[in-house]
C-alpha cells in the first residue's frame, strides 16, 4: 500500500515536470549536473549529434518521454524520431556555471526574456560570453534575432543560431 502511494505520488510529480514538445524547434538552456525532462508525442527513440557534454536518452519512468543532462559546458542537438518518421530537434546548451560572471547571467536572462517567444532559439553563457543557439525558421523570427543582437550588440553576444527554410 505505502510502495503504490509512494509511486502514484512520484508519477504525478514526475509526469508535471516533463515538458510537452508540441513543435519540430525547441533550445534549452541547461545548467552543468541539472537534467530536463521532455515529452513527444508517439516517440520511438532518440539519437544524438555531437557534444560531449550533453547527453540524452529515454527516459524509463514515462512513457514518450526524453531526458537531456548536462556534465560540462557544451552544446549537443537530439533527435527524437517519432513513430511516422517526423523528427523532433532538440538543441540544448550547457552553460559555464562556475566561470560566468553575475553581468553575463544577467544578459543571458535578459535576452531569454526577450526571445521567449521563440522556443527554438535559447541563451547560455560559454567561451567566457553569451551565446545564442537554436533555430530561426520565419523571417519575423529573424527579424526580432537581428533587433536583439543589434540592441545588445556584437561584442557582448554571439548567435549561433542557424536560419532553416521549412519544407512546404
Amino acid at each position: 500500500m505505502k510502495t503504490t502511494l509512494l509511486l502514484t505520488v512520484w508519477a504525478s510529480l514526475t509526469l508535471g515536470a516533463a515538458e510537452l514538445l508540441s513543435g519540430e524547434y525547441r533550445a534549452v538552456t541547461i545548467e552543468t549536473g541539472q537534467r530536463k525532462l521532455f515529452r513527444v508525442t508517439n516517440l520511438e527513440t532518440i539519437t544524438g549529434s555531437s557534444g560531449r557534454c550533453v547527453e540524452e536518452g529515454l527516459e524509463s519512468a514515462e512513457a514518450d518521454s526524453i531526458w537531456i543532462e548536462a556534465s560540462c559546458a557544451g552544446v549537443r542537438t537530439s533527435l527524437g524520431w517519432k513513430k511516422d518518421g517526423k523528427r523532433v530537434h532538440v538543441m540544448a546548451c550547457a552553460g559555464d556555471v562556475e566561470t560566468r560572471t553575475a553581468a553575463q547571467l544577467k544578459l543571458r536572462q535578459q535576452l531569454q526574456k526577450e526571445l521567449k517567444a521563440n522556443k527554438a532559439v535559447t541563451a547560455c553563457v560559454r567561451n567566457g560570453r553569451v551565446e545564442l543557439w537554436g533555430w530561426v525558421q520565419s523571417d519575423a523570427e529573424q527579424t526580432q534575432l537581428d533587433a536583439v543582437l543589434k540592441k545588445h550588440g556584437l561584442d557582448a553576444v554571439k548567435s549561433f543560431a542557424e536560419r532553416i527554410k521549412t519544407e512546404e
